[in-house]
């Protein structure tokens, strides 16, 4: 494919994987609570939420949810209702001391993987993104299929990347915050930035409004 047009492309999205969003603050907050270990099925949840909507953008599916305004938007509301509800979940959480080893045993792998791959499937954005963005980064000159394996590749590899460099440096601030004070502190200012990405995300508009 085109080296100028892939280079560009990890720039873009290098931009958006360093720029904290609901899957990095799930994350985030999932390793305080669970460790880092556990939180690769967050990880993977999100990324396997990601590969589906590559999926669909490759097959001009998304092409048609963005088309339609009530597709769109029982999608955008889902997330915005989904990322209020973890919100408020996390401020009204009362945590006790000692809760981070609680919590370690409360969610397996399927309940984490879930997780993550909700947060990514029920955010519009990112389908705005891989059905409006990337086609842009497409060379008509080079096979279609191939630019779409490497460009979705590259993404899943580069967020998944970021995800887990934020999932690292949040294990190692867990030992200061394993009070009650400080986790009900830590969860209160999780829960309003996911509100806040809720309420941004309810900002979202289709593309050809």
């Amino acid at each position: 494919m085109n080296v100028t047009l892939w280079l560009s492309f990890l720039g873009t999205v290098l931009i958006i994987g360093v720029t904290p969003g609901p899957s990095v603050l799930l994350a985030s907050a999932n390793s305080m609570n669970y460790g880092a270990r556990k939180t690769i099925g967050t990880i993977l949840g999100d990324l396997s939420a990601n590969a589906i909507q590559i999926a669909l953008s490759s097959l001009g599916l998304a092409s048609i949810v963005i088309s339609s305004g009530e597709i769109f938007g029982l999608i955008k509301w889902a997330g915005v209702a989904y990322l209020i509800y973890m919100g408020i979940t996390k401020i009204i959480a009362k945590p006790e001391i000692g809760a981070f080893k609680k919590e370690e045993k409360q969610k397996g792998f399927f309940k984490l993987f879930s997780e993550g791959f909700l947060m990514s499937a029920s955010n519009p954005k990112a389908i705005v993104f891989f059905a409006a963005l990337f086609p842009l980064f497409i060379d008509q000159n080079f096979p279609f299929v191939s630019q779409v394996v490497v460009l979705g590749a590259s993404y899943l590899a580069i967020d998944g990347i970021c995800l887990l460099i934020y999932v690292k440096f949040a294990s190692r601030l867990k030992r200061y915050l394993e009070d009650q004070e400080k986790i009900h502190f830590q969860n209160r200012i999780i829960g309003a930035l996911l509100i806040l990405s809720g309420l941004m995300l309810s900002t979202v508009r289709r593309t050809n409004n």
